[in-house]
């Protein structure tokens, strides 16, 4: 275990010798060794922490979050000891007003509209000897990516810039307009909930739309763990626009990851959905076990397995040596 997930009223966390120790209500303990974490999620009101455990969190660069109802961060507590070098961060700002951005942006939309077209592949391979008429909507939205993917390229992509618009409001058109194809194939594909009609972004009331929220929150926390590593500056982003408390660069870098971690898993979970009104504890639960497990699990770079985990991590260094060294950055595009 790496991610730790509290989402229970009236637990109490705490540490005996070198491990984290959670008690609940009824005075149940679960323990486990500090050295396997790196963060702490706290998702409910009413959970009790001692000064030591925040300070062991601290010294070992364990992150602790703090969210809000829907599982957005509202809180981070981690140790002053961070691994920021001023050098990386002053390159990141004079790259963020070079074409550097540009070229990076456009490369990590291209990968989300590609991971997007994975995820309709992967679940059209089932559905090709059962429904063939959603088979032939998914492959007709995967060619239609697949067009919007390659206008993405540098040499392309500034040919087709509008006058007295810029890149960014360019690019994300061009990544609405995918964004638009694929959510409206997936609900006339029935992939989720019944009640799904269309994407609804935080407060949608909506179960799919609801869970989907959820999974991106967990996501964004590993995001901002993988990319505080580097010493960037998650507030400044490289297309995702300054807003105050928003960790803009960590909604630049979530988009490679959100097709195939959250919405895949998401998908997977329609049967537990539908019906529900809600998200309740154990729906809760049941996607944030689905994405760790996701994080876990492995996949094949340049002949070797490693964890995703591992992967978004060594991402987040190229990135950050990327805008330092002004190499080229290659977003990870997962196979279906």
């Amino acid at each position: 275990m790496r991610h730790l997930t509290i989402s229970e009223f009236g637990n109490f966390l705490g540490i005996s010798g070198a491990k984290l120790v959670v008690k609940d209500k009824e005075g149940k303990i679960w323990q486990t060794p500090l050295s396997r974490l790196r963060t702490i999620r706290v998702e409910k009101k009413g959970v009790s922490l001692s000064s030591d455990l925040i300070y062991e969190c601290a010294i070992r660069g364990i992150r602790l979050f703090f969210t809000d109802w829907s599982g957005r961060s509202v809180a981070t507590v981690q140790g002053d000891n961070q691994k920021a070098v001023v050098a990386v961060r002053q390159a990141q700002f004079k790259c963020i007003e070079s074409p550097k951005a540009q070229e990076i942006a456009l490369e990590i939309i291209k990968t989300k509209i590609k991971n997007q077209r994975a995820v309709l592949l992967y679940f059209g391979k089932y559905l090709k000897k059962t429904n063939e008429d959603a088979y032939l909507k998914l492959s007709d939205c995967a060619d239609f990516m697949s067009t919007q993917a390659n206008k993405l390229n540098v040499e392309t992509f500034n040919s087709i810039i509008p006058s007295q618009t810029s890149w960014k409001q360019t690019l994300l058109g061009l990544e609405g307009s995918a964004a638009q194809n694929y959510w409206k194939t997936i609900s006339a594909c029935n992939l989720l909930a019944d009640t799904f009609l269309s994407r609804e972004g935080r407060g949608s009331k909506e179960i799919s739309n609801a869970a989907l929220n959820y999974g991106y929150a967990i996501l964004m926390s590993y995001v901002w763990s993988a990319l505080d590593n580097t010493g960037l500056e998650i507030y400044s982003g490289l297309f995702h626009s300054n807003v105050p408390g928003r960790a803009s660069l960590v909604m630049d870098v979530m988009e490679e990851y959100r097709s195939w971690i959250v919405d895949r898993n998401i998908i997977k979970l329609r049967s537990q959905l539908a019906g529900k009104r809600f998200l309740d504890a154990n729906l809760k639960s049941l996607i944030a076990n689905s994405i760790d497990e996701t994080l876990y699990s492995k996949v094949c770079v340049k002949g070797k397995n490693i964890k995703v985990e591992n992967l978004m991590q060594r991402q987040a260094y190229r990135l950050a040596g990327s805008i330092v060294d002004d190499t080229r950055y290659k977003g990870f595009k997962f196979k279906w």
